[in-house]
């Protein structure tokens, strides 16, 4: 179960190799690498002997050589390992001295050799190319897919071929004529041996590296599977009928009736057991023509029988191979298919138990507008019952705008959705058969992807009590504001205010002094109620202080009584405070981080009034310092939030838009409005606050 030295997981690296990019250190063979280089080299030495004793006197050539597929085995077991020349010389030594020391000339030994080593090596690459997690496992796994099987037999009959002709060359060095026989039987032998030994070779070292983690019947189930009659049958039944059939039956000189037993053997067994049961009768057949008996002996040439007989096991093993690899494949993909369906079950089964216990309702309809999904949250909200029956889209029929006219079809949140449009936030009233006041339900409706069939979900929110509190929060903030505009002479004075929700952060100011007036314009950073809030007590905290006229101490007063609730809060205000004589115009302002002030000729040009400290919150202890300007007589102040900023481009070179805007206009309500129609002020992305002052000319 250990795996070999020098690995590493699988997607890492291996153990001790260089970054990317630089060669492979090499390094030196240890023990276990020496052991397996002698004990392949004693296996291959003795499949040659085995081989040799099989050879044709009158041609030197073996009839059988299950050396080439020893070879093979060895380069893929070292597959990766230190000093990569050392197995090819090793298996061609080895090879040689046996073929030396069993007659042949130690010329044509030599060119015998090296055709097995060109062979070996040649197969192995085709291996490694082709089916590189064989190659990687180092003979300890199967082959796995059908077009791999097909890659190792082509690489196998290529070999052959490709070293056919150094064997030639070897037979004819050795004194013996040239014949095409010698070719065609050493590429027959030699690729179904690379076959039939590789296959089996796999088999084993895949069985020895799992067989630590087994115990004893889980092993013999690992070979099986559960199917220990039809394991007794291919091993041991199909072997002694090829028995029978050779020996007795060796009159009728077809055998492709026994081809059925493996094609049964492939279809029923692992590929692991039908390597075994395709080895056994391969060797069975060609052990009982070597012997001179069954069908195959009644060609009249021994190397022709032999030749045949081992094409035919080839063929045999192909066949099995092919059939229980592709019932393998099936079998993986059907497991893969059932735990995808599992997963995409228990997927569906918790999603339909979010989706179902959701205090938001959720409604799914498809490309035609067909409900699919609607969980029982969206019942109740658009019915009154959980389970809202029919799916025919009759659960709208109960809303309502917001001021009590009916919704038309192509404006219901699904329907704009559906046409590709983005809903978010939009308030409708559901009047629930049975239910004395209509609620709000606030709807946000997206499309569905085209790739997943199309449509569109919908999710609904009560909203009732929120627009609720939300609207008397807004009838309070609005009740904080100046409610009419300051008569004092020669200056004309009017505000906007439109709040991004309910209730924003931004609120104006002006209070009466004598000789003139103070104008405030204050933006609390963010929106929304927390932003609210923190205006209202900047207000109430600016109310509070005893000397209107000083801009500054009044802005440093303010700071000091707001610095914890600022801090707490994480956030800040800007603010623009100006007292403004009304007799000669001149203004004194202190600006903290606000900088959106301007002072406007009749003709459009605009100066600004530039910042004299940083927002309140940000760094408090420093003394607050006001500035001086002038507002001639027809000239407009105008300060603002940054949320007119922001919708005008965002860049203070866009003021110039204020001034063109204001131009031409004859009192500060339409300078105002003015300012307020360069933005969409009805879905307004932040809050938006105009103040605007005219001296009169």
């Amino acid at each position: 179960g250990t795996p070999p030295t020098g690995t590493a997981p699988t997607g890492a690296p291996p153990v001790g190799a260089p970054p990317p990019g630089l060669p492979r250190a090499r390094r030196r063979p240890g023990a276990r690498d020496v052991r397996l280089v002698v004990l392949f080299a004693l296996l291959n030495a003795a499949a040659c002997l085995l081989g040799r004793s099989t050879r044709v006197p009158e041609a030197d050539v073996s009839l059988v050589w299950p050396a080439a597929g020893v070879a093979v085995l060895w380069l893929v077991v070292r597959a990766r390992r230190p000093w990569p020349w050392l197995d090819p010389l090793v298996l061609a030594v080895s090879t040689g001295a046996v073929i030396a020391a069993t007659g042949s000339s130690a010329l044509s030994a030599a060119i015998g050799a090296l055709a097995a080593t060109v062979q070996a090596v040649v197969c192995a690459a085709v291996l490694a190319r082709r089916a590189p997690y064989v190659w990687a496992a180092r003979g300890t796994q199967q082959l796995r897919r059908v077009p791999d099987l097909w890659w190792f037999v082509l690489g196998a009959a290529l070999s052959s071929a490709v070293s056919a002709p150094l064997v030639e060359l070897a037979v004819v060095v050795g004194g013996e004529p040239w014949t095409w026989r010698t070719a065609l039987l050493w590429c027959a032998r030699n690729t179904v041996a690379i076959v039939g030994i590789g296959t089996l070779g796999f088999t084993v070292g895949a069985w020895l590296h799992h067989r630590r983690r087994r115990t004893a019947e889980e092993r013999v189930e690992w070979w099986t599977e559960g199917k220990g009659a039809d394991y007794l049958a291919a091993l041991l039944l199909a072997p002694l009928l090829y028995v029978v059939w050779f020996v007795e039956i060796d009159w009728l000189a077809v055998v492709f009736p026994l081809i059925g037993l493996t094609v049964w053997a492939g279809s029923r067994l692992p590929t692991r057991s039908v390597v075994l049961h395709t080895t056994i009768c391969g060797v069975v057949a060609i052990q009982l023509t070597l012997a001179g008996t069954g069908p195959f002996a009644e060609l009249p040439d021994p190397t022709a029988q032999v030749a045949i007989a081992q094409l035919y096991v080839g063929l045999v093993a192909v066949i099995g191979l092919a059939l229980a690899i592709a019932r393998e494949e099936r079998v993986r993909l059907v497991t893969d298919l059932q735990a995808a369906r599992d997963r995409a079950q228990e997927q569906a089964t918790l999603l339909a138990t979010v989706v179902d216990t959701m205090s938001e309702g959720v409604r799914v309809v498809d490309a035609a507008g067909r409900v699919v999904v609607r969980n029982p949250t969206a019942g109740l909200l658009l019915t009154g019952r959980p389970d809202a029956g029919a799916d025919d889209g009759s659960d709208l029929a109960h809303l309502w705008r917001i001021d009590g006219s009916p919704v038309p079809e192509a404006e219901l949140p699904f329907r704009r959705a559906l046409a590709g449009e983005q809903v978010r936030d939009a308030d409708l009233l559901v009047r629930v058969p049975g239910s004395t006041e209509p609620r709000i339900v606030t709807f946000s409706a997206a499309p569905l992807p085209a790739a997943a069939g199309g449509g569109a979900v919908t999710v609904l929110r009560d909203v009732t009590a929120e627009r609720t509190e939300l609207r008397r929060a807004a009838q309070v903030q609005a009740s904080l504001l100046p409610s009419r505009a300051l008569d004092v002479p020669g200056l004309d004075l009017a505000a906007r205010c439109v709040p991004a929700g309910s209730v924003g952060g931004d609120f104006y100011d002006w209070q009466e002094v004598p000789d003139g007036l103070v104008v405030t314009l204050a933006d609390v950073m963010g929106k929304g109620p927390a932003a609210a809030i923190l205006a209202a007590t900047t207000r109430s905290v600016l109310h509070a202080q005893p000397v209107l006229r000083d801009v500054a101490g009044t802005l440093a007063a303010t700071e000091r009584a707001m610095t914890a609730d600022l801090a707490n809060a994480g956030a800040f205000v800007t603010m623009f405070r100006a007292y403004v004589d009304a007799a000669d115009g001149e203004v004194s302002y202190t600006d903290a981080g606000h900088g959106l002030s301007l002072i406007i000729d009749p003709d459009g040009t605009a100066r600004r009034l530039s910042a004299t400290g940083l927002p309140l919150g940000i760094a408090p202890g420093p003394a607050r310092v006001s500035a001086r300007a002038r507002l001639a007589p027809g000239e407009l102040l105008v300060t603002f939030s940054d949320g007119v900023l922001d919708a005008l481009g965002g860049s203070l070179g866009d003021l110039d838009q204020v001034g063109r805007a204001v131009r031409g206009t004859r009192t500060a309500e339409q300078a105002a409005d003015a300012v307020l129609s360069l933005v969409d002020p009805r879905h307004p992305e932040d809050d938006l606050t105009v103040v605007a002052l005219r001296r009169a000319a």
